[in-house]
């Protein structure tokens, strides 16, 4: 008896073990994933940016402080166009670019074994990081996405010198992006990647083409000459709309482009062409304004451009229609509209600047004509040279007079596609030599909250941040000045 109890039990050991086996076993979804793939975090964020670029930076205080749009019919006048800021309007940007793509990316250069995703992943890193310190400043960037506990558990980080740290760690995240793009195998990305599709020598055009944006950024501060040179020597670059990085949307309800989603889901487009952008284009005989611009379809204009001068919408008949208004085309504002990331226009004014300022292998006329040629071209309108013939590149016979051609074009061909890239880069061209815009193109609300002839330079320190982080930095005015920016 002693015996048969004992082969019982050793029986029922052996069951317990296999059954605790098979249910282990039987505990596994084969059609999950344990944890995402590379495949998978990177689409999460790409689609994380398109809402960032199209939403909380396009349609943000850029799209009025770029003076291409201000304040329509229909609601009260906004802070925005008062030049009033709160911390909290900064909260959304700030999350999704931390918490969410830059999490994301962070996680494939930390632990892809794949150079196509991880040099992907820096080129993106890159260009999220440049775009919040154009922004803001010294941020969190060393001690940035390390709050997991094999990460440190840090989750008050301390900002960086933008200057010093940032921007140096930029360049150099883009040479590991370029170093491990030169080592990816094709095909390794596929659909996955929503801007590129895997394709990689696109994607090393694309990390150069940031590199130089980064490197001119600081020339009125700290010259990179012989960086840039090399750079133009031998690299590969965005120049044409084939090699351009963009997100696109369909349109269909859940992939509508960001800013229309945004809008449509409010009151709608209500913002009105400002005269700052329509003033200066019908003085140049831009044939550009017809396709930026609604023409008036009722009223004393109808059938012509109409603006307001910026913040002016109070002195407007309150029972006017939005019709008696030039106001966004399709070209700028559409379901279907693409989250441009960069241009070729941009890179090629990028390129003619770099050349009158450093003498490059490139031709600052030619790179000047074949960017407004591009911008032309992808608006569909026609005649580009005998515009161009109009300015008289050549004439440009000193280095303020050919930075004040370029920074003007380069801002017209910003509107409508990368509004807030245009408002960086009128910071930028305002310069000593000459206040191109704040002393020119830009105009100064009637209840603007500063100074006659003082603008915004700078974003506030979100919220969130101020009141989790101990560490964070202390809160600025609106008018400080980034870095690069004097």
């Amino acid at each position: 008896m002693k015996n048969i109890k004992n082969i019982f039990l050793i029986l029922l050991l052996t069951l317990s073990f296999s059954c605790s086996d098979s249910l282990e076993e039987v505990n596994i979804d084969p059609n999950t994933f344990p944890s995402a793939g590379d495949a998978q975090v990177l689409s999460s964020a790409i689609a994380f940016m398109g809402y960032i670029v199209e939403q909380d930076l396009n349609y943000s205080e850029s799209f009025v402080w770029s003076q291409y749009y201000t304040w329509g019919i229909g609601v009260s006048i906004g802070n925005e166009e008062r030049f009033v800021s709160a911390s909290g309007d900064f909260n959304g940007y700030w999350q999704r670019a931390y918490a969410n793509s830059l999490t994301d990316l962070n996680s494939i250069t930390k632990n892809s074994s794949s150079a196509a995703y991880r040099g992907i992943a820096n080129v993106l890193k890159a260009h999220l990081f440049q775009g919040l310190v154009d922004h803001f400043g010294d941020i969190p960037f060393t001690e940035a996405i390390s709050g997991a506990i094999e990460d440190g558990s840090n989750l008050t980080p301390n900002s960086d010198s933008a200057e010093s740290t940032i921007y140096p760690g930029l360049v150099t995240m883009l040479d590991e992006a370029l170093a491990d793009l030169a080592l990816a195998e094709s095909g390794t990305v596929g659909e996955d990647d929503f801007i590129y599709q895997g394709d990689i020598a696109k994607w090393t055009k694309f990390a150069n083409s940031l590199k130089l944006r980064i490197l001119m950024r600081t020339s009125e501060v700290n010259p990179q000459g012989a960086a840039i040179q090399a750079l133009i020597n031998s690299g590969t670059f965005i120049e044409t709309v084939n090699d351009m990085p963009f997100i696109p949307f369909s349109g269909v309800s859940g992939d509508q482009n960001p800013m229309f989603a945004r809008a449509e889901f409010g009151v709608g487009m209500f913002y009105f062409a400002s005269n700052a952008s329509l003033n200066l284009l019908q003085s140049l005989n831009d044939p550009r304004a017809d396709v930026l611009y609604t023409k008036a379809t009722t009223g004393v204009s109808e059938g012509a451009l109409r603006g307001i001068d910026q913040g002016t919408i109070d002195d407007e008949p309150f029972t006017a229609p939005a019709s008696d208004y030039s106001m966004a085309s399709e070209y700028a504002y559409g379901e279907t509209k693409p989250a441009i990331l960069m241009s070729p226009w941009e890179v090629w004014f990028l390129r003619a600047e770099a050349d009158a300022r450093y003498n490059t292998s490139d031709n600052a006329e030619a790179a000047f004509s074949t960017a407004i040629e591009l911008n032309f071209n992808y608006m569909e309108v026609a005649d580009p040279a005998t515009y161009i013939s109009t300015l008289d590149f050549a004439s440009a016979a000193t280095l303020d007079a050919q930075l004040d051609l370029i920074g003007i074009q380069k801002w017209i061909s910003l509107n409508g596609t990368q509004e807030d890239e245009g408002w960086i880069e009128s910071r930028r061209f305002d310069r000593p030599s000459s206040r191109l815009f704040t002393d020119g193109i830009f105009q100064t609300p009637p209840l603007s909250v500063l100074p006659s002839g003082t603008f915004p330079s700078a974003w506030l320190y979100p919220e969130s941040e101020r009141s989790l982080n101990p560490n964070a930095s202390p809160q600025r005015s609106i008018t400080d000045a980034i870095f690069w920016d004097n």
